[in-house]
């Protein structure tokens, strides 16, 4: 088998003063890309690289009660597409049944897996959202996991910056004891959530004037 992190190597870094990353208390920023993507996640969850995406988790394995997935596509990166006639609200519904782009996603494939074998699989409806040039839809599924045989939650996400041609796509997992919770770890990742942004080094953030468009 191959090691997924292979090809990452962890540096710890001293920020320098006034570098202009800020969060909310309790949070850490996540910045993928140079600033393709950017969000806050809870500053004691555990971040996993992969090849294809990152993983984020509240806790080590099998102590972990809720984890995020998170994947960047660059569909037609730097080139000016028009973006409406493929609405989020159905590409939601698309990575949802089956894959984005002709990639599958592996939360994807588990969840087609798990409605395959199992009767119970509620979907409801997507919520778009436009804040500016950002784009974001996502739904929220219920099923019964086939390892703890309960109820579980999965919300899953697609935002786009339309402008640079970039897509995210976000997959989050909890347990319905979790939902308080996990609904405020949700709202802080889709409330602080940029894309599209550039930064030449990451000693310097949006607060220190580093953040462009590329």
């Amino acid at each position: 088998m191959v090691d997924e992190q292979e090809n990452w190597r962890k540096q710890v870094f001293n920020l320098p003063e006034n570098h202009g990353w800020t969060a909310k208390p309790g949070n850490k920023v996540f910045v993928a890309d140079r600033g393709a993507l950017r969000f806050e996640i809870p500053q004691d969850w555990l971040v996993e690289p992969g090849r294809k995406s990152v993983k984020f988790r509240d806790a080590e394995p099998p102590s972990d009660t809720m984890g995020l997935e998170v994947t960047v596509f660059y569909a037609g990166y730097g080139m000016r597409i028009d973006w409406s006639s493929l609405p989020l609200s159905q590409l939601i519904k698309d990575v949802t049944s089956d894959d984005f782009n002709g990639r599958p996603d592996r939360a994807s494939r588990r969840r087609k897996r798990r409605s395959d074998r199992l009767d119970q699989y509620k979907s409801g409806p997507p919520l778009t959202i436009k804040m500016g040039n950002l784009e974001m839809a996502w739904v929220e599924s219920e099923f019964i996991d086939p390892g703890e045989k309960r109820p579980a939650f999965t919300r899953t996400a697609i935002t786009r910056d339309p402008e640079a041609s970039i897509h995210a796509l976000l997959t989050f997992s909890y347990w319905p004891e979790d939902a308080e919770r996990a609904k405020a770890v949700w709202n802080d990742v889709m409330g602080t959530l940029k894309m599209g942004e550039h930064y030449d080094s990451p000693f310097r953030g949006p607060g220190a004037g580093g953040a462009g468009r590329k």
